[in-house]
C-alpha cells in the first residue's frame, strides 16, 4: 500500500515538473519576443480610426508622433455614416458613402447588396409590405439574377414577407439590431486597411 502512494507521489511529482518545466520554457520564449513600439503605436492608431474615434486618434498621432491611416476629417463623416446605419436609416448612408467614396459601390457589389437588403429589411420591419415588394423588384430582384452568390440572401430576406410576425420567424435574425451593425463593420473594415499582424523578433 505504502508503494502505491510512494509510486503516485512520484508521478505527481514528475508530472509537476514537467508542467514547471514547459511554463519555464514558455516564459523564456516569450521574453525573447521583442514587438516594436513603432508596430504597437500603429496598431493602436488604427484601431482608434477604425472604431471613429477621432479626438482619441488626434491626440495619439501628436503623443506617439504617429502619422494617421487616412485624413481624420474624414471620421465626422464617418460617424455619421454608422449614426445613419445603426438608426437604420440605410438609403441615408447610401448616399452618405456614395458622396464620400464616389466609387464604393460600383467597385464592392456584395457591400451594395448588403446596404440595399437592409433598406428592404427596415422596410419589412416596418410592416410596409407592398414598398417593400416595389423596392425589391426594382432594385434587387435583377441583381439577384446576375449574381447567384447573394441569391440565397435575398430569397432569406424575401421569405421574411410570408410571416405576420417577420421577427419570430426562421429568418428574424436579420431582424436584429446586429444585421445593422453587421453591415456597418463591412463598409468601415473596406475602407480600413486592417492591421497586420505584428512583426516579432
Amino acid at each position: 500500500m505504502r508503494t502505491n502512494v510512494d509510486s503516485d507521489t512520484d508521478q505527481s511529482g514528475t508530472n509537476e515538473g514537467v508542467k514547471a518545466m514547459e511554463t519555464s520554457e514558455w516564459l523564456e520564449e516569450t521574453n525573447k519576443m521583442h514587438i516594436h513600439r513603432a508596430d504597437m503605436n500603429k496598431l493602436i492608431m488604427n484601431y482608434l480610426v477604425m472604431e471613429g474615434f477621432k479626438e482619441a486618434a488626434e491626440k495619439f498621432s501628436i503623443e506617439a508622433n504617429i502619422k494617421p491611416p487616412m485624413d481624420l476629417d474624414q471620421l465626422d463623416e464617418r460617424i455619421r455614416i454608422r449614426t445613419a446605419i445603426q438608426n437604420g436609416q440605410f438609403q441615408e448612408a447610401m448616399r452618405m458613402v456614395t458622396a464620400l467614396h464616389p466609387e464604393i459601390l460600383d467597385d464592392n457589389s456584395q457591400l451594395y447588396f448588403h446596404l440595399q437588403q437592409q433598406v428592404l429589411i427596415e422596410l419589412i420591419r416596418e410592416g410596409r409590405v407592398e414598398e417593400a415588394v416595389v423596392y425589391a423588384q426594382d432594385h434587387l430582384a435583377e441583381r439577384g439574377q446576375r449574381d447567384p452568390s447573394i441569391l440565397n440572401e435575398l430569397e432569406r430576406t424575401l421569405a421574411l414577407l410570408a410571416f405576420d410576425q417577420p421577427d419570430t420567424s426562421p429568418f428574424g435574425d436579420l431582424l436584429h439590431p446586429s444585421h445593422r451593425q453587421k453591415n456597418y463593420d463591412q463598409h468601415r473594415y473596406k475602407q480600413s486597411s486592417p492591421p497586420s499582424r505584428l512583426p516579432v523578433n
